[in-house]
């Protein structure tokens, strides 16, 4: 059914909440699919070439495990969209890394397969690779995880938050009572354990993405480029202001 109101494609606004007959109007009318959660639209921002070097190498090292055990699931990175709508709430997100396995992937239906509408499914592993050198990172990345990848309902039982740049690992994991905990780990090889069994992330080939590619230099760089907004945040305030 078409919407009410003429939508003016060529000027979607991020801000407006579309109601489902919109959104399905959208999608039908653009070449590419738009993802919106809570009828709002969901800008997807490009990720630096390192952090996706490294999601390869760890989604590559997931395939191959994948491949040489006779799982038979499915390894998805960045773009592979899962519908986390447990709550109501229409929720679709693309962890970094994530893998379902054979049976939950044979049992979709094709508009689950197809579309990102349909019975909500999940993984039952998730990796996002960040940089969070702030606590504001960190804390909205555990948000993420806890409340999203973690929610009550979902399938995710092991989740790691892996930052190459800082050298930290983080795992997630939930019980059978639900509860999820979260530990701080050393910068070393990572056990799947019962989630993953017989697969260990070898961080070598993670280590040899980003060696020697994180030094001060850099940090300097970024520093400057921060300084540099902040200046010209103040010099347009100025002139707002008629002070230059």
């Amino acid at each position: 059914m078409p919407p009410k109101k003429e939508i003016d494609l060529k000027n979607l606004d991020l801000t407006h909440i579309y109601t489902p007959e919109e959104i399905e109007y959208i999608n039908n009318h653009l070449k590419t699919r738009i993802n919106f959660e809570n009828g709002r639209l969901l800008p997807i921002p490009q990720s630096p070439i390192a952090n996706e070097a490294v999601v390869h190498e760890i989604s590559r090292q997931l395939g191959n495990w994948n491949v040489e055990t006779g799982q038979n699931g499915i390894v998805t990175t960045s773009q592979g969209g899962y519908n986390f709508s447990v709550k109501g709430q229409r929720k679709i997100r693309a962890p970094h890394i994530a893998f379902i396995p054979e049976n939950i992937y044979n049992s979709l239906s094709k508009n689950q397969l197809l579309t990102l509408f349909g019975q909500p499914f999940t993984p039952i592993f998730v990796t996002e690779v960040v940089n969070v050198s702030k606590e504001a990172i960190l804390n909205e990345v555990d948000i993420r995880f806890k409340n999203d990848y973690f929610a009550t309902g979902t399938s995710v039982k092991l989740g790691w938050l892996i930052d190459p740049r800082n050298h930290m690992i983080w795992t997630y994991e939930k019980d059978d009572d639900e509860n999820v905990t979260r530990q701080k780990r050393k910068w070393e090889d990572l056990d799947g354990g019962n989630i993953l069994p017989g697969f260990t992330l070898d961080i070598e080939f993670v280590e040899k993405i980003i060696s020697q590619k994180y030094d001060e230099d850099e940090l300097l760089i970024e520093e400057s480029k921060e300084n540099e907004d902040q200046e010209s945040e103040q010099q347009t305030s100025e002139k707002d202001l008629g002070l230059i």
